[in-house]
């Protein structure tokens, strides 16, 4: 059976005039019938009567228009369904490092959502040896992740390179300087393994600062919280406390534009190219450095 015949036999069936028909489907009225018939011929039934110039349905004609009513109800519901993925849809699970969520994600997903709010959002807060296990377990669509991460199965898309600085109060900074730093003033130290530690260790090393009193945090926020209350001197990603340092509530008093702290996105190739991981993608570059 075409489909053509049966789309036909709908919209006659529905105004009950072939001459209309034709004209909604932009045919020809001797080709309106001739689909009616080669259609009535295939099922060997009679579709439709006429009592004077009035056209009716035969009960195998209502019968007919019922399913096909069905037929083309699931056929506009696909089509809808799959003009639906060109847009993002579903759900996205997302893993990442503490500090991400709580000092970057709120600003990103509540524009993610407002723009798509038809996309669930699932933020999951791990270390990142765990946030590259999920991801290459398929447990999460995403990760961010400090550095980069090189696998065949993973996509690492760079998002950031962001300055570090050494950071102090304000109101206690005019009573140290640079050399002296650490032997005054207690190193608010990030908990973490990988990329960040050793571009951290890399960093006091070519300022020629050893502290020697530490004090470690798990949170980045927590280390600029600390800092702003005059408990230590924090190293810690510029975009971080550039509203501080504006603010005159922290001041730089070290950095090395040759030292970068990356980050990155993380997802399985196979996922690259799906429309919700694409928007969220480019949201995401788009947004890092202004939250």
């Amino acid at each position: 059976m075409e489909l053509k015949h049966l789309k036909t036999f709908l919209y006659v069936s529905r105004c009950l005039n072939f001459t209309k028909a034709a004209e909604q489907l932009n045919y020809s009225q001797p080709a309106v019938t001739a689909q009616i018939q080669a259609l009535e011929q295939e099922l060997k039934q009679t579709f439709f009567f006429h009592v004077g110039k009035q056209t009716y349905l035969t009960p195998a004609g209502t019968l007919l228009q019922s399913y096909a009513e069905q037929v083309f109800a699931v056929i506009d519901n696909m089509q809808q369904t799959f003009r639906m993925l060109g847009r993002p849809y579903g759900s996205l699970s997302i893993a990442a490092y503490e500090t991400f969520c709580s000092a970057y994600f709120p600003a990103i997903l509540s524009e993610f959502v407002r723009q798509y709010p038809e996309v669930e959002i699932k933020l999951y807060s791990h270390v990142t040896n765990e946030v590259i296990r999920g991801v290459l377990a398929n447990e999460y669509d995403m990760g961010i992740i400090s550095g980069t991460f090189q696998h065949p199965e993973l996509k690492n898309v760079v998002i950031a390179e962001e300055n570090l600085v050494l950071v102090v109060s304000e109101q206690i900074a005019e009573q140290y300087a640079g050399p002296n730093l650490l032997q005054d003033l207690p190193f608010l130290k990030y908990r973490i393994d990988g990329p960040f530690h050793d571009t951290m260790r890399q960093f006091l090393a070519g300022a020629n600062l050893a502290p020697k009193s530490v004090i470690e945090f798990d949170s980045l926020e927590a280390i600029k919280q600390a800092a702003i209350k005059r408990l230590g001197i924090a190293l810690i990603s510029e975009n971080l406390v550039k509203k501080e340092i504006e603010q005159k509530i922290l001041r730089c008093v070290y950095q090395n534009g040759r030292i970068k702290i990356i980050t990155s996105l993380i997802m399985l190739r196979d996922k690259a190219d799906w429309s919700t991981a694409k928007a969220f993608q480019k949201l995401l570059q788009s947004m890092w450095y202004v939250t």
